[in-house]
């Protein structure tokens, strides 16, 4: 049997909605309810993502997702007036896009390693 130096335990308040909610998130991290809690937890004690350095991310990444769609407009209005284009180009530069918004946002959501590291490394 392995030894552990979790002895320790504490008791929380919660409604029966947030355990439903942080069931989910453990299952969607694929981790127990108890691993993921602990995670969080350790996250915060660290300080190794502070929730006003995620909303920056997020407000960055909001402006990157604004100008895409901007240029996509610009693309349409250009195809409309009978410019001519490339669209299986196009399409492989909104896939990949996409690729960096779908592990920007798991990169987000994955729960950190013990020393604050997350699960994967994500090319930024």
């Amino acid at each position: 049997m392995a030894t552990t130096d979790r002895l320790h335990s504490f008791r929380i308040r919660a409604s029966r909605d947030d355990l439903d909610r942080w069931a989910r998130a453990a299952r969607a991290a694929g981790l127990p309810r108890t691993t993921w809690l602990r995670s969080l937890a350790a996250d915060a004690s660290a300080g190794t993502r502070h929730p006003a350095q995620l909303a920056d991310e997020i407000r960055a990444l909001r402006r990157e997702l604004s100008a895409c769609g901007n240029n996509l407009n610009q693309i349409a209005h250009s195809l409309n007036a009978g410019g001519h284009a490339n669209p299986e180009a196009a399409i492989e530069h909104l896939g990949g896009l996409m690729s960096g918004l779908t592990a920007f946002l798991a990169d987000a959501h994955a729960p950190r390693k013990k020393g604050g590291s997350r699960r994967s490394k994500v090319a930024r």
